[in-house]
């Protein structure tokens, strides 16, 4: 997984962006930052932890690999594939809207289950 993420980055980084997914790599850049830092807060929040924090975690945890598993998917192609730039779908096609309407729903995703974590302090 974490190989993925590093391809993803690499490959947002070296493609020019359009908004949806340059507002989806800043949504992981911060979720994996957050985490991080939630993580080293919360030392007791080991798999099988059931407190409310715990769980939160894990949450935002699997909605940051979500959106990740999302941007792959709309990313996806020859050049995304290699290490290179990302190939969305073409734009004004049923397919492009659908994979945007799910990218978008992956951040609005993250987004709810990072409030949530945040809410609890």
């Amino acid at each position: 997984m974490k190989r993925k993420a590093v391809l993803l980055i690499a490959g947002l980084l070296i493609a020019g962006c359009t908004p949806v997914e340059r507002q989806a790599y800043n949504t992981v850049v911060a979720a994996k930052a957050f985490l991080d830092t939630e993580r080293k807060a919360h030392p007791e929040c080991v798999p099988g932890s059931g407190t409310t924090v715990c769980v939160d975690i894990a949450k935002a945890v699997a909605a940051k690999d979500l959106l990740i598993d999302a941007i792959t998917a709309y990313c996806a192609g020859p050049d995304f594939n290699t290490g290179g730039a990302c190939n969305a779908p073409a734009k004004g096609t049923p397919a492009a809207q659908q994979a945007v309407t799910k990218l978008q729903a992956a951040i609005a995703n993250y987004n709810q289950t990072a409030a949530d974590l945040k809410g609890l302090k």
